[in-house]
């Protein structure tokens, strides 16, 4: 009797490696008179630097990328890998930026991103200065 083929699962990607491809996504689809910025503050850290950053004001819970959208709204995205959930601190984050009627989503692939944005941007009028190719 013949052996079944494996199914091998894809590998697993890092959130780091997400953010690197959102980033260089970022700066050819982005408008450019917009800004933007990653908040790089869940990468692990000695607990010296770690101390540091909690005294200069680092709060636990603060989303990885925020934009600048018109008329002084902000939006921002969490990136989570397809098995990440948010944190107690990031679900409390989300809930008062929402409540300041700032847009909000977490997103866990590039396509994700690349839709949350148009759509975000659609509503003043605008579209991203490239997309994903289909």
């Amino acid at each position: 009797m013949a052996r079944a083929a494996r199914k091998l699962a894809p590998p697993r990607r890092s959130e780091t490696s997400i953010h690197m491809e959102i980033e260089k996504f970022l700066r050819v689809a982005w408008p450019s008179h917009l800004p933007y910025s990653h908040f790089p503050a869940g990468e692990r850290r000695d607990a010296r630097t770690g101390g540091k950053l909690k005294r200069m004001g680092l709060k636990p819970g603060w989303p990885d990328f925020q934009f600048s959208l018109p008329g002084g709204r902000m939006a921002f995205i969490e990136l989570k890998t397809p098995i990440g959930e948010p944190s107690d601190e990031q679900i409390e984050v989300r809930l008062k930026l929402i409540a300041q009627g700032h847009g909000y989503a977490v997103c866990r692939s590039l396509d994700d991103v690349d839709a949350t944005l148009a759509r975000w941007l659609a509503k003043f009028g605008l579209t991203l200065r490239g997309r994903i190719a289909a």
